[in-house]
């Protein structure tokens, strides 16, 4: 299995790929992430910068605006379709 993980924050980068050894609050979910990338899996993690992913951007301010605890949004949530299909054709930034 092929995965490409793309952040906006070369701390979580740097923390993921275990060049920052810190201990943290997140320190036993870095260990689970960090088990599930050793799997047999092909895993590549890069830096994205936030303007060229908008999904992430929506859902990050989304986000703000719920409870804290497991959420599900489907793509028919107002506005994610359209972040969608922008970030998987790379249309320029809307004015």
């Amino acid at each position: 299995m092929k995965i490409l993980l793309q952040l906006d924050s070369t701390t979580a980068i740097n923390i993921l790929t275990a060049q920052d050894q810190t201990v943290h609050k997140y320190h036993n979910l870095v260990l689970q992430f960090q088990g599930l990338i050793q799997r047999n899996w092909e895993v590549r993690i890069s830096h994205i910068y936030r303007e060229g992913n908008k999904v992430a951007d929506f859902l990050a301010n989304k986000g703000h605006s719920v409870s804290i605890g497991y959420h599900v949004f489907e793509s028919t949530d107002s506005g994610l379709s359209f972040w969608i299909l922008y970030d998987f054709w790379e249309f320029p930034k809307p004015v």
